[in-house]
């Protein structure tokens, strides 16, 4: 079986096990301190037919991430199959669970589609694109999530507490504040000052902290360039593809953040699951920040600061054990079984093609 260089085999498991160590000490740790009677009760109570239902979503999810890089490619005017893409797609799913900060993920995903004829400058553009729609549907789901928090009691309901009148006067402050911010982002002076006050002190000098701001800006500029090149490129090509595209990509996001509220549901603590999808998107993003495999176990950790919000504290948990079974642990058996199946019969799955010239559709 022939890897790729980051991933040798001493590695590759000396990054599992860190993953599920830590991730495990986390939930472990979570679990003692929030433990009480009622826990116990609770775990008696959990139904073992959640169980496949549970599997069933993120089984669907892991076949719409799939079905995501398939349409791509065929809208390219490569013939990947759908098998193909399955293996790509699962094999990136354990790179992101088991390498830091997920940096493995885009070496696999490149690999493969490059064995089956796409060249790496397109694998790149269909990367970007799928993360541009993945920013839409959260995007698109916000208003309607920040209008449960303000509205359901469960989350706090904040116009519920402040009365009838609706808040006029903090929400427009806010909105200003949230303009004011993404116009002082976008200002080069703004950068211009910060790069020199980064510089001004001795920690900065000492932590080069003037050019790791460069470097994120122009790095985050260069992502948003790419994402609006490859989103208008399959616009004027395949509109159909990239509307199809962003569908599998809300029953997939749908179906994997689904997981915890019904976890939540099958502990007796039915929640409307739009804020929750916010929740874990954003504990997603956190963990790709953390230079460790799986997040370090700070998911474990951030999951149980933010939980008891709206969840009662003996069974928050409880409620990360299983959740973190099923949307970390399950990936890495399945995503880590399809990976090696995937290389240990590479030239069967990906006979060697040459890849078009980069500027062929």
């Amino acid at each position: 079986m022939i890897l790729p260089a980051h991933f040798d085999s001493k590695r590759l498991l000396r990054w599992v096990l860190q993953g599920v160590a830590l991730g495990g000490i986390a939930t472990v740790g979570v679990f003692f301190f929030t433990v009480q009677p009622e826990t116990w009760t609770q775990l008696r109570a959990f139904k073992l037919a959640w169980l496949p239902v549970l599997v069933g979503l993120i089984g669907l999810a892991w076949l719409c991430n799939g079905a995501r890089v398939w349409v791509l490619c065929r809208a390219l005017g490569h013939h990947v199959t759908y098998r193909q893409s399955i293996a790509v797609t699962m094999s990136q799913e354990f790179g992101i669970a088991v390498t830091p900060a997920g940096l493995g993920s885009a070496v696999l995903r490149f690999t493969l589609l490059a064995r089956a004829g796409v060249p790496v400058v397109q694998s790149a553009s269909m990367l970007t694109t799928d993360a541009a729609l993945d920013m839409l549907f959260f995007t698109l789901i916000f208003p309607f999530a920040g209008s449960v928090v303000l509205h359901d009691p469960a989350f706090g309901g904040l116009l519920a507490r402040i009365g009838p009148r609706p808040p006029l006067g903090p929400l427009l402050a806010g909105l200003g504040v949230l303009i004011a911010l993404v116009v002082l982002l976008r200002s080069a002076s703004f950068h211009r000052q910060l790069t020199r006050l980064a510089g001004a002190t001795a920690f900065g000098r000492r932590r080069r902290l003037a050019g790791r701001h460069r470097y994120l800006r122009v790095r985050a500029a260069r992502a948003l360039r790419r994402m609006g090149e490859a989103l208008a490129l399959l616009w004027g090509r395949r509109k159909s593809a990239l509307v199809l595209n962003f569908l599998f990509a809300a029953a997939q996001w749908t179906c994997r953040y689904s997981v915890l509220p019904m976890v939540l549901f099958a502990l007796g603590v039915p929640l409307n699951p739009l804020p929750i999808f916010l929740v874990q998107g954003l504990l997603f993003m956190l963990s790709m920040l953390v230079v460790a495999p799986g997040g370090g176990g700070a998911v474990e950790v951030l999951a149980a600061i933010i939980l008891p919000s709206f969840v009662p504290l003996p069974l928050v948990g409880l409620a990360v054990l299983l959740w973190r079974m099923f949307t970390y642990h399950l990936y890495i058996v399945g995503g880590g079984t399809v990976f090696f199946l995937t290389f240990r019969h590479l030239d069967r799955l990906f006979p060697q093609v040459c890849p078009p010239s980069a500027g062929k559709p």
